[in-house]
Formats: structure tokens, sequence, C-alpha cells
């Protein structure tokens, strides 16, 4: 019974490595699109989405890291019945999960760095339009501004 449950146990440590990595692939592969549509698109919600999907990746990372703690607990005694050791057969699962996950998060963060570079220079192109403010306080702000300019304006020497 002990020998299912290890068996159990160390697939399912598979198949949650798998699934990570493919949630870090559909992360490099959003930030692909929102760099890429980025002209159709403002600096700061790109640059907010990027942050997004940063805790996401970091999240996923946390998650993977948990599960290769768990690796070590699989047993490396060969089974009372015979055959290869829970761990030795699966080893080689491990280390190609563990792997590609990797490769997949350099990609990942390489798209990221690459959206954020995009949303920053979009954030400084002289050409930018301020964003719309998102809540009243802000509007109450712009319009304070703008109020004051107008008072400004009124009050200067006419010549």
């Amino acid at each position: 019974m002990g020998n299912e449950l290890t068996e159990l146990r160390a697939r399912q440590i598979v198949q949650r490595m798998h699934r990570l990595r493919d949630q870090v692939e559909v992360f490099a592969t959003h930030a692909r699109i929102l760099r890429q549509s980025a002209a159709s698109l403002d600096g700061l919600a790109l640059l907010q989405e990027a942050d997004n999907l940063l805790r996401g990746l970091a999240g996923s990372r946390g998650d993977f890291q948990d599960i290769e703690a768990n690796v070590p607990y699989l047993s490396s005694r060969p089974p009372a019945t015979g055959g290869m050791a829970p761990a030795a057969q699966w080893g080689s699962e491990f280390r190609a999960g563990s792997r590609q996950f990797v490769d997949a998060v350099r990609k990942a963060e390489k798209e990221l760095t690459q959206l954020y570079g995009v949303a920053n220079a979009q954030l400084n192109s002289p050409t930018r339009v301020s964003t719309a403010p998102d809540n009243i306080f802000e509007v109450l702000l712009t319009f304070m501004d703008a109020l004051k300019k107008w008072i400004e304006y009124r009050r200067r020497p006419k010549h």
C-alpha cells in the first residue's frame, strides 16, 4: 500500500510541475501579446498588467519550490516486491519537469522585461496623453487645477 501511495504522490508532483510550467508559458504569451499590441494600449495599463503578470509568475515560482521540497520525501528504498524505488523511477521526470519549468520562467521573465520596457517608453513619451482619472478625488483635483489656471489667466495684467 505504501508503494502505491508513493507512486500516486510522484505522479501528482509531475502533473503539478507540468501545470505550473503551462501556467508560466501562458504568462509569457500574455506578455508577448500585450507587447505586440502596445501601440493601441495606454502605457499605464501595460505597466499595471505587467505587474499583475509578475505577481502571478512569482506565485508560480513559489508553488514550484513547494513541490520541489516534497520530492525528497519520496522513498528511495526499493519496494519489497522488487523493482525500482519510487524516487529513482520518477527521478528523470522530476529533473525534466524542473528543467522545463526553469526554461519557461526564463522566457516569461524575458517577455516581461520587454513589456516593462515598452510600457516605460510609452509612459515617458512626450506625445503621451494623460490617462482619465480613476476616482472622484482625482476628478476634483483635476478640476481644482483647471480652476487655478483659469484664475491665474484672468489675473494676468493686460497690455
